[in-house]
């Protein structure tokens, strides 16, 4: 457990500082922009997130297992892991391109998407490069890209909007943030004098493709679970709407970074113990579960307490998001208690086909109640299915992690 909470501690240090940074930012947007423009640029951060999770299909995660388990793996893995990463992310662009510019009347939106979508080519191949230091348990590596991405974006889009290039300006640097990541991490490999550039091969692509697709299915789905809404709001009820409840959301997306700090760091290490460790993944997932049990309950309080003044005092033209951050800071809880489950199922081969059926059925839940009720409540339906989603998630997977793991003798 030790281990796990030194290695958590850089991402997390380094997360405070970039969430920090990330408030700040994004109340200066959205006080600039305003509420229309910030709903812009909201859809098109959430369709970079999309494109993101559709160049990774799941290819990070099954390179840092292998890794983990054999760092011989490595050299081969990561240059066929980035050729595969460029060409998912290279079609997804045109795909995105054709499709936008066929059907959506607002070109404004579409290009704005399209920049945000062209920000996920040098995030591609840098979150590969990542998931070298990743696997190795080299988090600081980590954490120093993630504060020089943060600040670059930070600062170069301060820069823009202020010269008035509106929602342009802001997404125009989330693409030179990406491209800084890019070169950091480029940078700390080559000072690592790791061998980047290798051969190409077919058998290879095939074994990353096949081992990395349950978790390419889990990851895109689990992106729309929680994008969908935003999504939905922005072409059934306006950028207005988006734009406040785009505020709300920034909120809740400020602490999902202790989850994924304490996932980055428990992830290698259940790789490795589902090898004949059955019992110390039980006392693991359970140690866990209480850590995030705690730690979830203790943000609720925060944002319950806090948050209402900060809204009313730095962003006093989105008071009606207000209510939208109560209902969501609920989803806090199960967000954290989910963690542990997910990344015992993801660690081994063994569950992961269950894991993709249980998906289906949360993400179904998800679709269907925002197609039923967006339209008609528009933001509050919105809010209050990501919470009810995040319950029923965390209720699902606990039951299934209790039956074929707790359980077993």
């Amino acid at each position: 457990m030790w281990p796990i909470l030194k290695q958590t501690t850089w991402l997390f240090c380094a997360q405070i500082f970039t969430r920090i940074i990330s408030f700040f930012y994004t109340i200066y947007l959205a006080r600039t922009l305003g509420i229309s423009d910030f709903g812009l640029f909201t859809v098109a951060m959430v369709y970079f997130s999309l494109g993101s999770s559709i160049s990774d299909f799941g290819f990070n995660r099954f390179f840092i297992r292998e890794v983990a388990r054999d760092s011989k793996k490595m050299e081969e893995l990561l240059f066929n892991v980035s050729f595969l990463r460029l060409m998912a992310t290279t079609g997804m662009f045109l795909f995105f391109a054709a499709i936008l510019y066929l059907f959506d009347p607002d070109r404004v939106r579409t290009n704005l998407i399209l920049i945000g979508v062209m920000a996920v080519i040098p995030q591609s191949v840098g979150q590969t490069l990542d998931a070298v230091f990743v696997a190795l348990r080299r988090l600081q590596v980590s954490a120093v890209s993630l504060l020089i991405v943060s600040l670059t974006t930070a600062t170069v889009g301060f820069v823009l909007v202020t010269k008035g290039y509106g929602p342009f300006g802001a997404i125009t640097a989330l693409l030179i943030g990406q491209v800084a990541y890019l070169l950091v991490l480029g940078l700390f490999l080559e000072k690592w004098h790791a061998k980047i550039i290798s051969s190409i091969k077919l058998s290879v692509l095939k074994k990353i493709t096949l081992g990395a697709l349950p978790y390419g299915i889990l990851g895109v789905m689990g992106l729309l679970y929680f994008r969908l809404d935003t999504i939905l709001l922005s072409y059934m009820r306006g950028n207005y709407e988006t734009g406040i409840y785009g505020a709300a959301y920034r909120f809740l997306e400020a602490i999902v970074f202790i989850p994924i700090a304490y996932s980055s760091a428990l992830f290698p290490v259940l790789s490795k113990l589902h090898d004949g460790h059955i019992d110390q993944v039980k006392k693991l997932y359970i140690s866990s579960v209480k850590l995030m049990g705690i730690l979830g309950l203790l943000v609720v309080l925060g944002y319950i307490l806090i948050l209402p003044w900060l809204i009313r005092y730095f962003l006093p033209g989105y008071i009606e998001a207000l209510n939208i951050v109560i209902i969501l800071s609920l989803a806090i809880p199960f967000m954290f208690l989910h963690v542990p489950a997910v990344q015992v199922l993801f660690s081994t081969d063994k569950y992961l086909k269950w894991v993709i059926g249980l998906s289906f059925i949360t993400l179904g839940f998800n679709l269907v109640a925002n197609l039923l009720f967006i339209p008609v409540y528009g933001l509050y339906a919105a809010a209050w299915i990501t919470t009810l989603s995040e319950a029923l998630s965390f209720l699902v997977f606990f039951i299934f992690v209790k039956i074929k793991i707790l359980d077993k003798t």
